[in-house]
């Protein structure tokens, strides 16, 4: 299962095979299929792009490292720009239950803390990361990804855990969604203490978000919910309505100005969330089907949706078997670029690298395929943009000195 670099050959709109982590297993619509529970659901980067959390099917995570400088695995390159190795080892993990969800954690280390934790006795400040895994039995369990050491199990949920994430903030806060239909917030810095349940769902949660400046929670589920949370409060702030299926997955921009959501209903929508307002509709249907076609089953419901690190791009995975590449700095309604997943093996899942030059799919397979995202160069009017949105919402922009033409452009509105 090492990082093996394919030799696709790359057309203008498609995105290219460049590189991935093969199991060898069938999907489960080839014959004969793999016996279930080897599904990817799940892959994400460490926050400092040094390792990637592969959750290759049947209890099993790996952690393979990263050449965050050269934006690839390190069975591709594992040299520094100065052209020294980088000394990182692959981790594996027998994770004792079925991973549904995966998550990495950051906090500050003890030397830069005002003062000291006597009581703590599961973490080591002295490292920069933790990593959750949330199980198929509603169990979580937290990792030194250092050494593969299991250093704490958090029972609390009834059903699968659906979605982690932690706060970005360094607070070591860890949200959780569940099948339950609830959505928990625990205490790493108080040894794992559950402190507070947020229950409006009252139907399965499939998904969850931070916002960058940890001040919001996103969280999407079951009977067409997509709830914005306050979390400095731990209050209901708004709910985003419009989707006519259940919500499979949702993430923040980069900065935290929209939200984006994956529906069954074949849409992604990308919203405002300070005001609840669609700024962007993208169909993977065309001619768009009506609302009953988008509210019962259908072969193009979207599974998980992203951003690319420059805010520019979202990537979106679907039933139909492909991987689709939208521009939000354009008016174009269509996918820019499409990759395919190979014959039989269902998208599960989807991330950007640190670096924003590919996506990473998890496959039914377990496996786990790199395509190449297109390039694009932020404008340094986008970069501004981002710039303002980062420490202004929707709702204030009218308060500050500016032309009244800017404003639908700070807003991600189209003219």
């Amino acid at each position: 299962m090492e990082g093996r670099l394919f030799n696709d050959r790359s057309e203008s709109g498609v995105a290219e095979v460049v590189g991935g982590l093969v199991t060898g297993r069938e999907g489960r619509g080839e014959a004969p299929p793999a016996p279930p529970g080897g599904e990817c659901w799940c892959a994400v980067f460490a926050p400092d792009g040094s390792r990637l959390a592969w959750s290759c099917g049947y209890r099993k995570v790996i952690l393979v490292p990263w050449n965050r400088y050269k934006n690839c695995l390190h069975s591709q390159d594992r040299l520094d720009p100065r052209g020294v190795p980088l000394d990182l080892q692959k981790i594996n993990i027998d994770a004792g239950f079925p991973v549904t969800s995966l998550a990495f954690g950051t906090g500050v280390p003890e030397k830069e803390l005002g003062f000291k934790r006597k009581y703590w006795l599961r973490f080591d400040f002295t490292k920069d990361l933790i990593l959750a895994t949330g199980h198929r039995n509603g169990r979580i369990r937290v990792w030194d990804p250092y050494s593969g050491k299991l250093l704490l199990e958090l029972t609390d949920h009834s059903k699968p855990v659906t979605g982690l994430a932690f706060a970005p903030d360094g607070s070591l806060r860890l949200s959780s969604a569940s099948r339950d239909g609830t959505v928990k917030v625990w205490d790493m810095c108080d040894d794992g203490n559950m402190f507070k349940t947020l229950k409006e769902h009252q139907s399965p949660v499939r998904s969850l978000a931070w916002s960058p400046d940890a001040t919001l929670l996103c969280s999407a589920g079951d009977k067409q919910k997509v709830l914005v949370w306050d979390m400095v409060n731990y209050k209901l702030l708004r709910r985003l309505s419009g989707h006519f299926n259940s919500v499979l997955s949702c993430c923040f921009s980069p900065d935290g100005a929209l939200v984006a959501t994956a529906s069954c209903d074949t849409r992604v929508i990308v919203w405002d969330h300070a005001t609840g307002q669609q700024v962007r509709v993208f169909h993977h249907l065309y001619p768009p089907p009506g609302i009953i076609y988008m509210s019962g089953d259908n072969s193009s419901q979207v599974k998980c949706v992203c951003f690319s690190p420059s805010g520019c791009q979202l990537a979106s995975i679907c039933d139909d078997g492909k991987l689709r590449f939208w521009d939000l700095t354009s008016d174009s309604q269509s996918a820019v670029s499409e990759g395919q997943a190979p014959a039989g093996d269902a998208m599960l899942t989807c991330s950007f690298s640190p670096l924003g030059g590919a996506v990473c799919v998890g496959h039914e397979s377990g496996s786990l395929i790199f395509y190449s995202a297109p390039s694009h160069l932020p404008s340094l009017l986008h970069l501004s943009r981002m710039s303002v949105r980062k420490a202004v919402s929707s709702p204030s922009l009218s308060d500050l000195p500016l032309p009244p033409a800017l404003i639908p452009y700070l807003t991600y509105h189209r003219p």
